[in-house]
């Protein structure tokens, strides 16, 4: 066994196992800010490094409508889950979770969920937690923190709706528990801390499943240009830096999508968290290009690995967001695409609304919205919203449809014409697990005869041959010239490369990852020389070979990106 073959067994017994339990890493202190309390690094802090880590934090709660796929205690998506048989609410991959949540929690709150008649909002089962154990345990530093957060009781009695469904559900809490009227006060409180401080966790997919809380994580504040993210692995939740952070730099996170447009994220900031961001990204005003620009003024002389360099040249990135940024300021642009901003925005809401049934409805009204987009788009700008989120539906609507080819050009549209902008770390783990999908994708498609592949593309499986290519056949063309295993194997060194960044060593996506790559390696083995270069390229960066194949696959990659507009026009 090769050394890098023990290093992938270690790394995948490190993150399935509890190698790291109880360990916290906290490289983070207390700060006063003029808006009340805050995090800053205590030391200097890497981009990419972890700078606070959390096995388990105060609260950890799967939400209602992932509770069938994913795991109660180790909050990992599993295929063959089994449900609490009393209860029927919680579900577990195994007979260890399920011992190891009864401990924590569910033994004390199994009889009390029996009796509902239907699972509780997400809100009321984190209200029932926090209730037993304060009824069982003392509180230690996690569990006094919460009384320290920002609660907004006062912001959140002025808002009618939100005010009568904290108490209602704090009602909810205290007779589900049994506890004495006299805690409904906590209950309130507990409610209001909640709806403020809570961060919501995603799988490795970056899908949302759950809510977590902790009065430590809590203490982050909010910038639509942060400076960190939060990432979660199974039970460990970890606070990342997105870039280099100085020691008694504030470290900031954000609490909503920091890609979406100005008003939108003033709106929502307003609504739920009750504050007017006043970041440099919202003061100014930036578009996804300034911000991109900016980013590079900040972090000098970090770049990109010469990897990542070789797919989306950094060069090429600065020069083509410096020309964006210059067609933006021409104010006759902007206002036209303003004009059909609302009407792709509406398109968009609409087709959201559109059952499964209606796939080609689905995937006709969202390249319809995709359209509206034109004034921009037609400068190839593709940064600006509503255009992303379009782009991603449309990306689920093909997949959903089952025409892979598409949602790979689709995605490849994403990433090259968009991510790159506005997620500007090579290493965020948006941009990361978007390129994990476009793996993902490619090894599918590698998997289909030559008479699938046309069928895909053709979209009617009644054409064996392909005859229902018209207007597709720049598309097939494309396809066909390519080395799609070799191009899933490139694309996958890049993930590995950036999700020990992104996500950890340490991670379950790391470990799948290299699961992956393992694979791709024994493929490549029966291919010969060819197959074998990614795996030297792999080692090192500089074989000329495998340079050679890796650049051919990714110049590949941005010709099948170019031609999303034919997809959209089919």
């Amino acid at each position: 066994m090769t050394s890098k073959s023990r290093t992938m067994k270690q790394l995948k017994w490190k993150a399935s196992g509890d190698a790291d339990k109880g360990l916290n890493v906290n490289h983070t202190h207390r700060i006063k800010t003029s808006y009340g309390s805050g995090l800053a690094a205590s030391e200097t802090v890497p981009s990419g490094s972890v700078i606070l880590k959390l096995h388990s934090p105060n609260l950890l709660l799967v939400e209602k409508e992932s509770l069938s796929r994913v795991c109660s205690f180790c909050m990992r998506e599993s295929q063959t889950m089994k449900r609490c048989s009393a209860c029927k609410i919680p579900h577990y991959c195994g007979k260890a979770c399920q011992i190891g949540h009864w401990r924590e929690i569910h033994g004390r709150e199994c009889a009390l969920l029996k009796q509902l008649p239907d699972v509780p909002p997400t809100a009321v089962r984190a209200l029932i937690v926090m209730l037993l154990r304060k009824n069982s345990e003392s509180e230690g530093d996690e569990e006094k923190g919460w009384k320290a957060l920002e609660s907004h009781v006062g912001k959140l009695q002025g808002d009618r709706k939100r005010w009568e469904e904290v108490l209602l559900q704090a009602r909810a809490g205290i007779e589900f528990t049994k506890s004495r009227v006299e805690r409904m006060e906590e209950a309130i409180m507990y409610l209001c801390v909640l709806s403020t401080n809570a961060f919501r966790i995603t799988l490795p997919d970056n899908t949302p499943f759950g809510m977590c809380f902790s009065p430590t994580l809590a203490l982050a504040n909010h910038s639509c240009k942060p400076n960190a993210i939060i990432v979660s692995n199974s039970r460990s939740i970890s606070l990342r830096a997105l870039r280099p952070i100085k020691k008694n730099e504030q470290i900031f996170i954000s609490y909503i999508d920091p890609t979406e447009d100005l008003p939108s994220r003033q709106s929502k900031l307003k609504e739920r968290y009750f504050f007017t961001c006043k970041c440099d990204s919202c003061e100014k005003n930036e578009n996804p290009y300034e911000a991109f620009l900016t980013y590079q003024e900040e972090i000098g002389e970090e770049t990109a690995d010469k990897r990542m360099d070789m797919f989306h040249p950094q060069q090429y990135l600065a020069k083509s967001a410096q020309n964006m940024a210059t067609i933006l300021q021409q104010m006759p642009i902007v206002k036209q695409h303003q004009n059909h901003t609302w009407k792709a925005s509406a398109l968009l809401e609409q087709s959201q609304k559109l059952s499964e049934a209606n796939k080609r409805s689905r995937i006709s009204t969202l390249v319809h919205a995709a359209s509206l987009c034109d004034p921009l788009t037609s400068e190839k700008i593709y940064a600006l919203a509503p255009y992303p989120e379009i782009l991603h539906e449309l990306y689920l609507a093909y997949v959903d449809a089952q025409a892979f080819v598409f949602a790979l050009i689709t995605l490849l549209h994403l990433f090259l014409g968009v991510d790159v902008f506005t997620y500007c770390q090579p290493h965020h783990p948006v941009r990361v697990v978007r390129l994990f999908t476009i793996a993902k994708l490619l090894k599918h498609i590698a998997s289909l005869s030559p008479t699938e592949l046309l069928q895909d593309i053709s979209g009617d499986n009644t054409c064996p041959r392909g005859e229902a290519l018209q207007g597709k056949e720049d598309i097939a063309k494309s396809v066909q010239s390519m080395d799609i295993i070799n191009a899933f194997h490139a694309i996958m060194i890049l993930v590995w490369e950036e999700a020990k960044k992104s996500h950890g060593d340490d991670s379950l996506f790391v470990a799948e990852v290299e699961q992956e790559i393992e694979e791709a390696e024994e493929v490549q083995k029966r291919r010969g020389p060819i197959g074998d270069s990614l795996k030297k390229w792999m080692e090192d960066v500089e074989d000329a070979e495998g340079s050679k194949q890796a650049e051919k696959c990714f110049a590949g990659l941005r010709t099948l990106a170019g031609l999303s507009e034919k997809v959209f026009r089919s």
